[in-house]
């Protein structure tokens, strides 16, 4: 919480003269601030997505090191972890924005805003393990390493990504 005040209180700071007098308007105050939790959310959700598009090169090297030992058959299995590291970008870019629009039946206040936040940035330890998973498995091809039981790890694993994003969605629901 006190990241996302931190990053509000910046966003602040950066306004105009007249941004800062429209702040004394009643209720714009407030307005300002889902906005700005809004955009921070977004920001947040498209560096987490930029994050798992680094795992592509990762992944076309593995299949390049296979594929110079001779391992064809083994690439299949990356195809698919391929696909469901793509399906994870897509989420995080596709995913809602805590919007509510003013004749919305149902509004999303500026706590709930905040909880989305937060569960956006906890999801950064999920994205950094993952890469770092990536990375491992790019160096085991290298290194001639059997990868079929790591694989199957790689794509536990943004399973359980996946799975917990969905988690987001209860947070927009309540």
């Amino acid at each position: 919480m006190s990241d996302l005040q931190s990053k509000l209180d910046q966003v602040k700071a950066n306004e105009t003269w007249l941004e800062k007098i429209k702040r004394y308007i009643p209720g714009y105050d407030g307005y300002v601030n889902k906005d700005n939790s809004r955009e921070l959310d977004t920001i947040l959700r498209t560096k987490l997505a930029n994050r798992l598009e680094e795992n592509k090169t990762k992944l076309k090297n593995t299949v390049l090191a296979l594929s110079r030992d001779g391992k064809l058959l083994e690439t299949g299995d990356l195809e698919k972890l391929e696909k469901k590291n793509e399906n994870s970008i897509a989420k995080l870019k596709s995913a809602a924005r805590g919007y509510s629009g003013l004749f919305d039946v149902s509004k999303i206040n500026e706590m709930k805003l905040n909880q989305l936040y937060e569960f956006d940035y906890n999801l950064l330890s999920y994205v950094e393990n993952l890469n770092k998973g990536f990375a491992d498995l790019e160096t085991k091809a290298n290194a001639k390493e059997d990868l079929k039981a790591y694989i199957l790890q790689m794509s536990q694993s943004l399973d359980d990504l996946l799975k917990k994003f969905d988690e987001r969605e209860s947070i927009l629901r309540d």
